[in-house]
């Protein structure tokens, strides 16, 4: 069994010494992935004081609508070929850190290394999530559980399919989705108290909650096999589990 404060304690010591290359790769990935959903929330045009008859009206309702429709489009394909990958990215960055390695690159990885099948992976995952939180609320939030640790299993094996890394997470988070969901919610004080700071402490706060992360997965990934349950060979690692790779899987740096 695992302990929350032990899994923070590692985080800060994998972060000493390199808080601001993590702070500088989590602030560009928040900004790559929220970015653009931020600038398309903000497309919004009023006519009801403008001089127009109804027939331009209706032709510039139409034009409005298609660019609507468009900039979705746009948005959804960036959020899948941009901000997934930068999602990957960021996870191998903080597994990566823990031993050591902390390459700023390595928040670009996934678009030089299994960079489709990672991002389909993840849409699917995501879609499956977003599924189950149309039943309701709590069987979406035991299923984002069970999956969380799929970005990171992606993150050691950009090649995996997308249903052995759901499999696999599943594996991972099997009867410790009530301690991962206590684990989120003690970070709650930690980001209100960024908030009061005009919502820019978030920003500080978010390394230390990516690296605890990293580090609860490390843990699940090396109990797993430790007990057998995945073939590390199956995460491009070799026994023990940690920074070494298969040489047909080479390191992503």
């Amino acid at each position: 069994m695992w302990d929350r404060g032990i899994l923070k304690s590692n985080a800060k010591i994998a972060l000493g010494g390199r808080y601001w290359t993590a702070f500088g790769v989590s602030l560009l990935a928040a900004a790559i992935i929220e970015g653009f959903s931020w600038s398309t929330r903000r497309f919004t045009v009023s006519f009801d004081n403008l001089p127009w008859n109804e027939g331009i009206a209706s032709v510039m309702a139409i034009v409005l609508s298609l660019s609507a429709i468009l900039i979705a489009l746009i948005g959804f394909l960036y959020y899948v070929f941009v901000a997934l990958p930068v999602t990957i990215g960021e996870s191998r960055y903080y597994v990566h850190n823990h031993f050591g390695a902390s390459d700023f690159g390595t928040l670009f990885s996934s678009f030089r290394y299994g960079y489709v099948n990672s991002a389909a992976a993840m849409l699917v995952t995501e879609i499956f999530i977003g599924l189950w939180y149309l039943l309701l609320i709590i069987p979406g939030i035991i299923k984002q559980l069970e999956y969380s640790m799929v970005k990171y299993l992606l993150a050691d094996n950009p090649n995996l399919t997308g249903s052995r890394a759901r499999e696999l997470s599943r594996i991972l988070t099997n009867g410790e989705k009530g301690a991962i969901f206590v684990l989120g919610l003690s970070f709650i004080g930690w980001y209100l108290l960024g908030a009061i700071c005009f919502g820019v402490g978030i920003l500080f706060v978010n390394p230390y909650y990516q690296a605890t992360m990293a580090e609860l997965y490390i843990f699940l990934r090396d109990r797993a096999i430790q007990t057998h349950q995945i073939d590390p060979a199956e995460l491009g690692l070799v026994p023990p589990a940690g920074p070494y790779y298969n040489p047909e899987n080479p390191p992503i740096l």
